[in-house]
């Protein structure tokens, strides 16, 4: 993956002229920097968020950010020096600048210019809103919706097809549509439990494409095993997918396979409850992103994904990323529940987590 050096970011909290609105606010960046849950509303108990703004060029350049309350009053702590990551995209730079604060932010409306070497280059409106308070959740079953036999979501399903000129993507019996998406329609069906615990089928278009099995613990819905493209996989220990949420905003674990050094592990962060849209309307939930390192370069992040869980329904939507280095550009695959059926019988037990570590 190419990166490009900049010149430290630096925060700096007084008021100046906006520019143009080209600068997205965003819970963290994708594999390939773009906005995860791009939003206009931060959460007062927020501690970390991102900016995302997209450069013409990869050249160095001097960036300033100076974030300044526009109808907000009262104290709060920011680090000075945030966090500052560039990929290229392209011919062109996608720049994440992460911002830290010590303590929670006025509620009220701020504003987030930015400068390219001293010249005004984009900013951003937004507003800080109250605090929510965790969701209670009967059973940590409820992240993954349920686990009853013959459960079953339906999805719709969307890949662009030619990310960028001379990287064409397929799936099987499926054409582009005039936009340039290919659009198909993705099933999962909960099976049942069998001794790797509950095992859940996912099929395209009809056409069975994999399996998974889940396991409930104390910690929340870990996968055990998964089998893709003829191919199976175990996980020792099972992978923490699903985390219960605790009452802060922002929640992140690890996780590595015995067999993996613990650097080329899994990265997760989840965030909320936030606002999320739902085949019933919008809905409180969480927004969970799973990052995967590159194995030879841990420091760099191959593929993404980005998944809002809602107690009840499980997975309401994913965004899958995979950076194509050569060819600067990233796959991007999309799906949204269209519908679910409840299954019958018992939810699984909840057994005791071992093996997922805290960030």
């Amino acid at each position: 993956m190419k990166r490009l050096m900049l010149l430290p970011l630096l925060l700096l909290f007084f008021a100046r002229g906006a520019a143009a609105q080209n600068v997205q606010l965003a819970l963290d960046g994708a594999a390939d920097l773009s906005p995860v849950y791009p939003t206009t509303k931060i959460p007062a108990n927020a501690r970390v968020f991102v900016a995302i703004i997209m450069f013409p060029d990869q050249a160095h350049h001097l960036i300033d950010t100076l974030m300044s309350p526009v109808a907000a009053t009262g104290k709060f702590t920011a680090r000075k020096q945030g966090e500052t990551q560039v990929i290229a995209v392209a011919d062109k730079s996608r720049v994440l600048l992460r911002y830290f604060f010590e303590s929670d932010l006025p509620v009220g409306k701020w504003r987030l210019t930015a400068t390219l070497d001293d010249k005004p280059y984009g900013a951003t409106d937004f507003e800080v809103v109250p605090a929510v308070a965790p969701l209670k959740i009967a059973s940590p079953v409820a992240l993954a919706g349920s686990l009853l036999p013959g459960t079953e979501w339906t999805s719709a399903v969307q890949l662009l097809e030619e990310p960028r000129p001379g990287l064409k993507l397929t799936l099987p019996g499926v054409k582009a549509g005039t936009d340039g998406w290919l659009r198909t329609t993705a099933v999962r069906k909960v099976v049942g439990p069998d001794k790797d615990g509950t095992r859940v089928d996912n099929y395209q278009n009809g056409k069975l494409t994999g399996s998974s099995w889940s396991l409930v613990t104390d910690k929340g819905v870990a996968f055990s095993k998964m089998v893709a493209d003829g191919q199976t996989s175990s996980a020792d220990p099972p992978e923490l997918m699903f985390a219960l949420p605790g009452a802060e905003f922002r929640k992140s674990w690890l996780w590595h396979d015995k067999k993996q050094p613990p650097a080329s592990g899994h990265q997760f962060q989840m965030w909320g409850p936030l606002p999320l849209r739902t085949p019933n309307g919008e809905a409180s939930g969480y927004v969970l992103l799973q990052k995967i390192p590159n194995v030879s370069d841990p420091s760099v992040i191959d593929g993404s994904t980005e998944s809002g869980i809602v107690p009840g329904p499980g997975v309401v939507y994913t965004v899958s990323i995979e950076y194509i280095a050569q060819y600067q550009t990233a796959t991007r695959t999309e799906s949204h529940l269209t519908s679910m059926k409840h299954g019958a019988g018992t939810e699984p037990e909840v057994r005791k987590d071992v093996g997922t570590p805290s960030k």
